[in-house]
This record gives structure tokens, sequence and C-alpha cells, in this order.
């Protein structure tokens, strides 16, 4: 039987962690929009954008890479 080592755990953070991090950000901003009336319309903004900027972010990142090679 395997047991769990400490360098699968931190794979498991270092290939899951930035997606949860973004799905969790989005589900607050989602909550916000509509429990906290004017004040979550603007947090919602932010939270629920960020996914797209960071698409945007890779996006930019390997046309730079595609354009340098």
């Amino acid at each position: 039987m395997m047991h769990g080592s400490s360098v699968g755990s931190r794979l498991w953070i270092r290939v899951f962690g930035a997606p949860l991090l973004i799905a969790l950000a989005t589900t607050i901003g989602l909550l916000a929009a509509l429990l906290w009336g004017d004040g979550g319309r603007y947090v919602a903004w932010v939270t629920v954008g960020f996914p797209v900027l960071v698409i945007f972010g890779i996006w930019l990142r390997r046309s730079r890479k595609a354009g340098s090679s």
C-alpha cells in the first residue's frame, strides 16, 4: 500500500491551487452581488472580472513567447 508523501501534497497544491483561488474569488463576487446591494456590485465586478484578466495575462505571455522564438 502506498502512502502519501509531502511531494504529492505539494504537487496537488501547485496544480489546483490557482484554479481554486479563482473559483473562490468568483463565488465571493457572485454572492456579494446578490447579498450586499450597491457595494456588492463593485466587489462583483472586480472578482468576476479577475478570471478574464488572468486569461488575458496568460494569452499575452504566450504570444510574446511565441513571437520571440
